[in-house]
């Protein structure tokens, strides 16, 4: 199989800002310098919680996944992370403390990283990209909270049908396993859930 040229990696992160931010030559020029290349095979840890994350990654292609283990030992799936998205534990990332979640790769994946001094020193070169992590930033915040929200008020079936209408690539990709853990139910409830959507009539 052909390697996959390393700038056609940086082409698509580009076209990530420029679909919300301006970008000058120069800013282009300097971005791509930042940034190192990774390919990860599948479960491949970038994470692990109790380390602290030095890094951020854009994903190219493939899929990151978010967890956290309770005290019984169970997994709990936070987030996943689609090509297009920056990942991270963004709390862990922003103060350099111990992360409390693990994060790993569903798929084979290719990434684009930058460490967090980089990070900075990027932010502060570049206008564009400083706008394009911070609203990552406030994205991902935004997620959290509406996250728990709906863990805490929602039924199941409701948190399903959310999902399904806010993120059909996350319901699409993603194994059943891990979207129950997200959505906080048994993989038999959301196989119930979904045989129920599928088999209701359709409205008209």
């Amino acid at each position: 199989m052909a390697k996959k040229d390393p700038t056609a990696s940086v082409d698509t992160l580009l076209q990530t800002i420029r679909r919300h931010h301006r970008l000058t030559e120069q800013e282009t020029q300097v971005i791509g310098t930042y940034f190192r290349r990774d390919l990860f095979k599948r479960k491949s840890t970038l994470l692990q919680a109790g380390q602290t994350a030095h890094r951020v990654y854009f994903v190219v292609s493939g899929i990151l996944h978010m967890y956290y283990t309770d005290e019984r030992g169970q997994p709990h799936s936070c987030n996943f992370f689609m090509p297009g998205e920056l990942a991270t534990d963004l709390e862990s990332f922003s103060k350099q403390l111990p992360a409390g979640n693990a994060i790993e790769t569903l798929t084979a994946a290719e990434c684009l990283s930058i460490s967090c001094k980089e990070t900075v020193s990027l932010m502060q070169e570049s206008p564009a990209f400083n706008k394009y992590v911070m609203g990552v930033i406030e994205t991902i915040a935004m997620h959290n909270i509406n996250r728990t929200k709906d863990l805490l008020s929602l039924q199941p079936e409701m948190r399903y049908q959310k999902l399904l209408a806010t993120r059909p690539d996350i319901i699409r990709a993603v194994p059943q396993k891990y979207i129950a853990r997200f959505l906080g139910i048994s993989p038999e409830s959301l196989s119930r859930i979904r045989s129920r959507i599928v088999t209701l009539p359709a409205s008209h």
